[in-house]
């Protein structure tokens, strides 16, 4: 069993975002591999010449996978779904699984951090406070570190999903995932380290970050947002 595995998943509509991604490693030097889940062949010729840790997941009725899903639509959520099974399968070969997704740039050396952290926990989250609740725990489900135990891999099952009840939910995965905290032993990392969008863009002057979530954004203006920001790495 392998120790660790940085993965994520994208579509060819989010290609850019995530080869942005890649690219942030890259050129900030950061010892982390990530492998680079697809869903179609189109997508898989695309990164090829990117990256060679590429695998695919089952794409079974999701459509308009060329464009960028609007979050929260009905793809959106089906892919998550997706996302969930890879990391389930991913948990199987691994001791430790990070998920991350596409819309994050790396700035500095996070691996061996994060594997200090998951000792004493099933699962380590990035922070995803609202501003508008901002007494509510909201952990993201975009950033995870998760260990590999018959706890969490019972969670991440895809018999065991109930998955017309995520895809029902307003953020899917996630409120899946927050929903069922009390199952885990969690912890749940700065906001000044691990920010998410609306953290960082509200005091970016005073921040030293180790990642940026470009989220809380309509997925046309996560690019421009990265550009103006100088977090753009293509």
């Amino acid at each position: 069993m392998a120790n660790f595995k940085a993965i994520t998943t994208t579509t060819y509509g989010y290609k850019d975002l995530t080869l942005n991604l890649l690219k942030s490693i890259e050129k900030n030097n950061i010892d982390l591999d990530i492998e680079v889940f697809v869903p179609d062949n189109k997508s898989e010729i695309f990164f090829q010449e990117h990256t060679k840790n590429i695998n695919k997941f089952d794409e079974q009725n999701v459509v308009e996978l060329n464009n960028l899903l609007p979050y929260g639509s009905e793809n959106f959520a089906k892919v998550m779904i997706q996302k969930l099974k890879v990391i389930h399968s991913t948990l199987l070969e691994n001791e430790y699984v990070l998920y991350i997704d596409g819309d994050i740039v790396i700035k500095k050396n996070i691996k061996n951090f994060l594997l200090n952290k998951i000792k004493k926990n099933d699962i380590v989250f990035q922070n995803d406070k609202r501003p508008s609740k901002p007494n509510l725990i909201n952990v993201c489900a975009g950033f995870m570190m998760i260990k590999s135990n018959k706890k969490m891999i019972k969670f991440f099952d895809p018999q065991k999903l109930p998955v017309e009840k995520i895809l029902g939910y307003k953020t899917h995965d996630q409120t899946h995932i927050n929903r069922n905290l009390s199952k885990f032993k969690y912890e749940i990392l700065s906001l000044n380290d691990f920010p998410n969008g609306p953290h960082f863009y509200s005091y970016k002057e005073n921040l030293d970050p180790a990642i940026i979530h470009f989220n809380y954004l309509d997925s046309t203006k996560k690019i421009p947002k990265m550009k103006e920001l100088n977090e753009w790495y293509l």
